[in-house]
């Protein structure tokens, strides 16, 4: 049963409104910090994880003691509030500093990864003392539960910048897929209607070139994610800083390809393919040449790069014949 406007009732609001104070100042200076952290030295990467995984779960405790205490009635006194609220407070206070631990020798990709992690968590948090000012018992345990699965789900965040750019490809990755799914079932319709006007066949050429492209799009991720996982690190400054530009590109290449996929779409636009397929074959012309560049290359890619690297071409003058 649903308990509304209880905690309003009580002397004791000045704790819940401090802890909620606390939690919007520092998601402001969260979204509003744009400074990195000095270098530190003797990073030690397991004891900072391990620290980051205790202070987390510390939160869930903390969490879980409020939402108990404030689902239903009688509420903790004022002083028993007071020492509640101060461990949650506590408790967020760490978790904003803890962030700015990690070096920039890390990488940048990990920290911002990171960053937005505790911008989200943050964000919850803020809704979730909203909660228990309101003493509503649904909304309170919901909130928790959106806690506690974030929390959990630092399980499987990255922990290194190598991990940092694989876990940002696989998604890059996907979307593409996503593109070419939606571009094979667009040449389902055209096939079906292009032997009955002489523009739609050549709306139909247009597709199947644009297709050729966005599939070497796919491969080419496809193929130097396999390579960054066999033959990624993150030890040394290089191989972070491999990781950080060939990230800043892969970056681009979801915008790149829909860009190019939304021209191909019934009726074809040939302005629009005009525009967007030279941008895309060269943005995967420099994603190879990036990635040709960086330790995550070895002499078993060679072979591949190579062909991909002829596929891009090939198939940029076939969509270049057509349009212009």
């Amino acid at each position: 049963m649903t308990s509304t406007g209880c905690l309003a009732s009580c002397d004791c609001l000045q704790a819940p409104r401090l802890f909620t104070e606390h939690i919007q100042c520092a998601l402001d200076q969260v979204k509003g910090e744009t400074n990195w952290k000095a270098e530190i030295g003797d990073f030690n990467a397991g004891i900072f994880w391990t620290k980051q995984d205790s202070i987390l779960n510390l939160l869930q405790k903390e969490v879980n003691k409020l939402s108990v205490s404030y689902s239903s009635k009688p509420f903790p006194k004022c002083k028993d509030a007071e020492k509640l609220f101060d461990g949650g407070t506590k408790c967020v206070l760490t978790l904003v500093s803890s962030i700015y631990h990690l070096p920039l020798q890390q990488g940048q990709m990990l920290f911002e990864r990171w960053h937005r992690f505790y911008e989200v968590l943050l964000t919850t948090l803020l809704r979730y003392s909203t909660t228990l000012l309101n003493s509503d018992t649904q909304s309170i345990a919901q909130s928790t539960g959106a806690i506690w699965e974030l929390c959990s789900a630092v399980n499987n965040m990255p922990k290194d910048n190598k991990s940092s750019l694989v876990e940002k490809q696989k998604q890059v990755l996907e979307l593409v897929n996503d593109a070419l799914f939606e571009l094979e079932e667009a040449k389902k319709t055209c096939s079906s209607e292009s032997s009955e006007e002489s523009s739609s066949q050549y709306d139909h050429s247009i597709l199947i070139a644009g297709i050729g492209l966005v599939k070497t799009a796919k491969i080419l991720l496809h193929k130097s994610l396999k390579s960054i996982q066999l033959n990624g690190h993150s030890e040394t400054a290089q191989q972070v800083t491999d990781a950080d530009t060939l990230g800043d590109v892969i970056d681009k290449t979801s915008e790149t390809v829909d860009d190019f996929a939304v021209s191909l779409y019934s009726p074809v636009s040939v302005v629009e393919v005009r525009r967007t397929f030279k941008p895309l074959a060269n943005h995967l012309s420099s994603l190879l040449a990036v990635f040709r560049e960086s330790h995550f290359c070895t002499e078993q890619d060679v072979q591949w790069t190579t062909l991909l690297e002829n596929a891009i071409s090939h198939n940029d003058n076939k969509v270049s014949a057509l349009v212009t």
